[in-house]
């Protein structure tokens, strides 16, 4: 036994050492180093591509400070290059809607209110939509970035308040007018009580399935993004840890969610093209990281009914914990042994950005999931918000 496992070791140290010879003119080619804050050094090596795509995601994993750095630079580099007027966000509707309230307002009370309802990050959210709001300020109204959340609602309160803006102001059909007072109170209401707007919600929703086309007369165009922010409010009800453990068919629900999602949303969004930064689990194309389901860029970029379809990119995260992972899509040893290799030569650099498609790439399938790969210096990884 021991014998084996030292011809094992022998013949993975004479693969690692040959490895470098063999890719070196790659990496040279392909892999460059990425400034985030202040220019957009090492972003040229995406230029070439851009045409022929339309949503664009960057791979994250939560909670760490660089991320808003990372969204920012390339919500605004993909907007002066290939056209991104919207900005997708894993939020549910009422959270985009509300900051774009604020984009569109500076408001800051409101935007302070807003992230900190979600608190994912609040201090490096309230300043990367400072920097937006910042940055759209420079700009023609035609060309300022929208905020769009495709994700289910994970605050009740923030749905009440956008559904109180989206209100009608002609009056509502009598046999549905107690159900748009309630709305109007629950609004006014100084307390939020979690129990009476679930319960409001339900009911809504079973008097919408009752009365849709009185709900439909009274909504207008609106009606969509109004049945959606109701039934989104109810799944956000039932996704929470807890029951991801008991039912875990919730993540796969969720991710079919947030695609119907955004193909009723797309008709409201700007002309233009589509920017991501998703968890990397929503972002993988062709196949999953991690699940056996579809994901949404999968989605997105496979499904007859969407209208991007064949037009996703994606730029991934290389996660250094999560080795194992990376088997089930594919040359795996050959990206390990990259990516060792880029740490040693590029190792006085933040972030390195291998583009997986380049001539005689040795990465044919892989580059079907995600088409370029970060790799983020370790002190990055380390710096995590709360």
């Amino acid at each position: 036994m021991k014998i084996l496992l030292t011809s094992l070791m022998i013949v993975w140290a004479l693969w690692t050492s040959i490895l470098p010879a063999q890719d070196s003119t790659y990496l040279q080619r392909y892999a460059t180093p990425l400034e985030v804050a202040g220019t957009y050094e090492g972003f040229a090596a995406i230029d070439t591509v851009l045409p022929n795509y339309r949503f664009f995601f960057t791979a994250e994993e939560h909670w760490q400070s660089i991320n808003t750095q990372i969204q920012f630079a390339f919500l605004s580099y993909l907007h002066q290059k290939a056209g991104v007027r919207n900005f997708i966000v894993e939020g549910g509707y009422s959270y985009g809607f509300l900051l774009n309230r604020y984009l569109q307002t500076g408001n800051e009370r409101l935007l302070d209110k807003v992230v900190n309802d979600i608190p994912v990050c609040p201090e490096n959210q309230l300043a990367l939509f400072k920097e937006i709001y910042a940055y759209n300020q420079t700009l023609p109204e035609e060309d300022h970035i929208q905020v769009t959340g495709i994700d289910l609602e994970h605050s009740a309160e923030l749905a009440v308040q956008c559904l109180h803006t989206l209100l009608p102001k002609k009056t509502p059909h009598r046999k549905i007018a107690r159900k748009i007072d309630k709305l109007r109170d629950l609004h006014r209401s100084d307390y939020f009580v979690e129990r009476e707007v679930k319960s409001y919600f339900r009911s809504l929703n079973k008097d919408i399935a009752k009365r849709e086309q009185l709900y439909r007369n009274y909504w207008g165009e609106d009606f969509p993004r109004f049945q959606m922010i109701v039934e989104n409010t109810l799944q956000g009800f039932g996704f929470d840890f807890l029951r991801l453990m008991l039912f875990p068919q919730k993540w796969q629900e969720r991710e079919e969610r947030m695609y119907k999602n955004f193909l009723v949303l797309q008709p409201y969004m700007k002309k233009g093209t589509y920017y991501a930064q998703f968890g990397a689990l929503h972002t993988d194309i062709k196949e999953s990281f991690r699940w056996e389901f579809p994901s949404l860029a999968h989605r997105l970029n496979y499904f007859d009914s969407s209208p991007v379809d064949g037009q996703v990119l994606t730029i991934s995260r290389y996660f250094r914990d999560m080795k194992p992972n990376y088997d089930r899509l594919g040359e795996s040893d050959r990206l390990h042994g990259m990516m060792d290799q880029i740490e040693k030569k590029f190792k006085n650099e933040e972030i390195v950005l291998l583009n997986l498609m380049g001539q005689e790439t040795p990465f044919p399938r892989l580059s079907q999931t995600f088409q370029f790969i970060m790799l983020l210096d370790e002190d990055l990884e380390e710096d995590r918000c709360e």
